[in-house]
């Protein structure tokens, strides 16, 4: 009877979705054998990482998929453009990727502003917003009916990190954030977060969009004796805090959300990064302890892709988005195909990381978990 029901709700949910835009289908061919996905995000340099890796994992998954038949019979191709993190150049992006590129979704985008403006532009063009890079709250509303998430947001990151400082007995916790729309998310998260585990202090300050300037930031979170500050503003201006904050004599703990904690933070820190507790939403992806790292591995050493958290996001999307076209089993491919197929996909569980996506949420995953930088400069579970 429950099981009736679920599915009656699934069918319903994901008719409404399509009805709910309208311009669907707009952007995309249909007709086609080829599903045509577009992402924008940061490329060049070390800002680039996150987009690079995100991309070579999904491309070469996409590559393997389409050597072994396709998705249902449908090859996938993804179109990625560079836009330097520049909101301007992500909302150009999105234009091109729908009027000159023939993209029939928007997959993996990387960037706050890529994805607040990305989604936006989705929306305008009809097609399906997949698998951003992105903890923002803005893209979880359940009205998005376009959107289809596959991470934990920055709310589920703060909440882990909450109750972890919690569990060790640390009662005065700060953080640290960027003043934009993102950054307040997170402000609004933290105080929720710290309200409900009756924290004695839980002050916050922010820096500039973009800014590296700490120094107001630093004297107002000094003020109130945290224990451990959370570093959610961009990486150059928390590293610009912990050697700040370290200078001036803070011996507590740093804890950062997923979208700071990368590789660029460890560059820009060096040996200050030791001891650093990073959340992620993505399984682990070194070492044999879940078989999705272990394939994960295999499929890195096969495919030339450099193993991280990043990839490890690229690969894991890449295998959702096939996973839901093969279990569809479209005749064509078109926007609205995209979208039932991910509405209508049921709960899998890949080698042990389970997806199940929810119209309330607008999520396949809640996974979070803590991982601490090594002396060696690498992630610790």
């Amino acid at each position: 009877m429950k099981t009736g029901r679920r599915q009656a709700l699934t069918r319903a949910c994901a008719a409404a979705a399509v009805l709910a835009w309208p311009a669907l289908g707009r952007a995309g061919k249909s007709g086609s054998d080829v599903v045509r996905l577009g992402q924008s995000a940061a490329l060049a340099g070390a800002n680039g990482a996150v987009g690079r890796q995100f991309r070579d994992a999904a491309l070469a998954w996409f590559n393997l998929a389409n050597g072994q038949g396709g998705a249902g019979g449908l090859r996938i191709e993804l179109v990625t453009l560079d836009d330097g993190g520049q909101v301007e150049r992500a909302t150009t992006n999105a234009k091109l990727l729908t009027s000159t590129h023939r993209a029939m979704g928007f997959f993996g985008f990387a960037g706050p502003g890529a994805n607040r403006e990305g989604m936006q532009v989705a929306l305008a063009e009809g097609v399906p917003f997949i698998a951003p890079v992105s903890g923002m709250d803005v893209l979880r509303r359940h009205d998005n009916a376009h959107v289809y998430l596959l991470r934990a947001g920055h709310r589920d990151e703060i909440r882990q990190i909450i109750r972890h400082t919690s569990s060790t007995g640390i009662t005065r916790v700060g953080l640290l954030f960027e003043y934009e729309s993102a950054g307040w998310e997170i402000r609004d998260s933290f105080a929720d977060a710290a309200q409900a585990a009756k924290l004695a202090g839980s002050a916050s300050a922010s820096v500039s969009r973009g800014s590296a300037d700490v120094r107001p930031a630093l004297a107002g979170l000094m003020a109130d004796s945290p224990q451990a500050i959370i570093l959610a503003a961009n990486p150059a201006a928390s590293a610009a805090f912990v050697r700040a904050a370290r200078k001036a004599g803070f011996g507590g703990s740093f804890y950062t959300v997923s979208t700071v904690g990368g590789k660029v933070l460890l560059d820009e820190l060096g040996p200050l990064a030791v001891g650093i507790s990073v959340a992620q939403v993505v399984p682990f992806p070194w070492g044999g302890a879940t078989a999705i790292a272990r394939e994960f591995r295999a499929f890195c050493a096969a495919s030339m892709v450099t193993p991280d958290f990043a990839s490890m996001e690229g690969y894991v999307a890449a295998r959702w988005m096939t996973e839901a076209l093969k279990r569809a089993k479209p005749r064509e491919a078109s926007p609205a195909v995209l979208a039932a197929a991910l509405e209508r996909m049921p709960p899998i569980n890949l080698g042990g990381f389970p997806l199940a996506f929810s119209a309330d949420t607008r999520s396949a995953s809640s996974f979070v978990e803590l991982t601490v930088v090594s002396t060696a400069l690498k992630f610790l579970r």
